[in-house]
């Protein structure tokens, strides 16, 4: 299966470990974002921003397994945007299956959405995944 995963750009070495995890699992990463440079402030850097929203929404587009990490301290505009994406295709296409992974559920209503699946570590999701 093809999985991307969202998070906060500071929780970028704890998604990489993650996606080591995955492809141990045999599954695919369907965009890794982790590579990317830091680009801050965004308008200051607008090619390469508007490549990087292509490509990572391109990579919710792909992926059969969308995980958003709700760990972090510093909130993620990105991750939202993302997860928006993962709502309306698993709505329009009936995929991806959407994991909300952590404690910090307060950070957005759409981590409430019915299309969402609320687990408490990444363990229990990579469990689920290996059995479908």
């Amino acid at each position: 299966m093809k999985v991307y995963v969202a998070a906060s750009f500071t929780q970028k070495d704890d998604v990489r470990e993650i996606y080591e995890m995955l492809r141990e699992d045999g599954h695919e990463i369907s965009s890794d974002w982790t590579a990317h440079s830091p680009i801050r402030p965004y308008d200051q850097n607008r090619e390469m921003a508007s490549q990087y929203a292509a490509n990572d929404m391109d990579g919710v587009d792909a992926c059969d397994v969308f995980v958003l990490l709700a760990d972090s301290s510093t909130i993620s505009t990105g991750k939202h945007a993302e997860l928006g994406g993962a709502i309306m295709s698993r709505k329009l296409l009936e995929k991806p299956q959407i994991y909300i992974v952590g404690e910090n559920l307060g950070e957005s209503i759409f981590y409430f959405h019915p299309s969402v699946n609320i687990r408490k570590s990444f363990a229990q999701v990579r469990e689920e995944i290996r059995t479908r």
